[in-house]
């Protein structure tokens, strides 16, 4: 009978030592699913990161052409996924305009776009937050070597366009547009105003509302100009018959920000995930993915997180010493 109790017992406790060493690993990957991230205020808005899940999460970006076409985001994408496992990181190309429709339906997680007034007016309406300038590279006006309104002898951008618009006008040069409200036909559109003229509506004038490769193409067929970025007329160049005429104008500077959606107006955005996303951006080690990056040895991009003002340009969200947006990356990458 004495036997029987003690293996009774004994049983009973190798069980329960089998039973605690299941529920304690059952807790223990619990925690090793959890990251913490740090919480501040930054430009008058609460910040908050709590414990996330490090389970599969799928990061939705609207982002330009630009950095699609040119294989950027994939370079940027597998280092990114390779220090956060758990996080997928998807997107789709399309204009800024499109990009910001989609943040302002909370369709996206991210944007990230180059119109400085669509982004300004997306943050001070509240669907962004804590937007910040990452890189930058600038547009070209590309053409026909030819060059029949002789844009190539314009002093800048302005003149450059007038010309453009006067040869249309005598019917000896066609201008193709991009007219689908990306960053670069804003630009476009914002250059032909700076000249005083108005080309909608001209036959010499024709309205793509394609994206940016594609406008190129047809550019190339037409033998017309149409205004480019520089990385990806570098990428495409050797599939077209057109040349760059005009460039370094200051008017074709091209700066690049990252906005996350804000969560506090679509709560089910991937808040945390975007931070964490635009802070692989602009720490040391994405800086220099996009500063080195090149295809076909040509340089594509230039990084200026907190540089801003060596370019001339000093805005108050990203660079005021309290609540800017530089500062507040900053701190969020010390505390990672």
């Amino acid at each position: 009978m004495e036997g029987y109790r003690l293996m009774f017992w004994l049983g009973s406790f190798v069980l329960g030592l089998i039973v605690g060493s299941l529920i304690s690993q059952f807790f223990i990957s619990k925690i090793h699913e959890t990251s913490l991230a740090p919480s501040f205020q930054a430009n008058g808005q609460n910040t908050t990161w709590t414990l996330t899940s490090r389970k599969h999460v799928v990061l939705r970006i609207a982002t330009t052409t630009s950095l699609d076409a040119t294989g950027l985001l994939d370079v940027v994408k597998k280092s990114f996924e390779d220090k956060y496992p758990w996080i997928e990181v998807t997107w789709v190309a399309v204009g800024t305009g499109q990009a910001v429709e989609l943040g302002k339906r909370g369709d996206t997680d991210l944007i990230i776009v180059h119109n400085r007034d669509l982004e300004d007016r997306f943050i001070s309406e509240g669907y962004g937050v804590h937007g910040v300038t990452f890189a930058y590279n600038d547009f070209v006006l590309v053409g026909p070597p030819e060059d029949p309104a002789g844009v190539k002898g314009s002093k800048g951008a302005v003149e450059a366009f007038k010309r453009i618009f006067q040869a249309g006008e005598q019917g000896r040069a066609i201008f193709v547009s991009r007219g689908d409200k990306s960053g670069t036909n804003l630009r476009e559109l914002s250059l032909w105003a700076m000249a005083g003229v108005d080309p909608s509506g001209k036959s010499w004038y024709k309205e793509a509302g394609q994206g940016m490769s594609q406008t190129l193409m047809i550019a190339d067929q037409l033998r017309a100009y149409t205004l480019c970025d520089r990385s990806t007329f570098l990428v495409f160049k050797d599939k077209v018959n057109l040349v760059i005429l005009s460039e370094g104008d200051p008017l074709y500077l091209n700066l690049y920000r990252a906005i996350p959606v804000n969560p506090k107006k679509f709560p089910n955005v991937h808040y945390n995930e975007s931070l964490l996303f635009v802070s692989f951006l602009v720490s040391p080690e994405g800086q220099k993915i996009i500063g080195t990056y090149t295809k076909d040895g040509a340089k594509l991009f230039n990084v200026c997180f907190g540089n801003l003002t060596s370019l001339g340009i000093y805005d108050p969200y990203e660079y005021d010493e309290e609540s800017g947006q530089v500062r507040f990356y900053r701190e969020l990458l010390s505390r990672s």
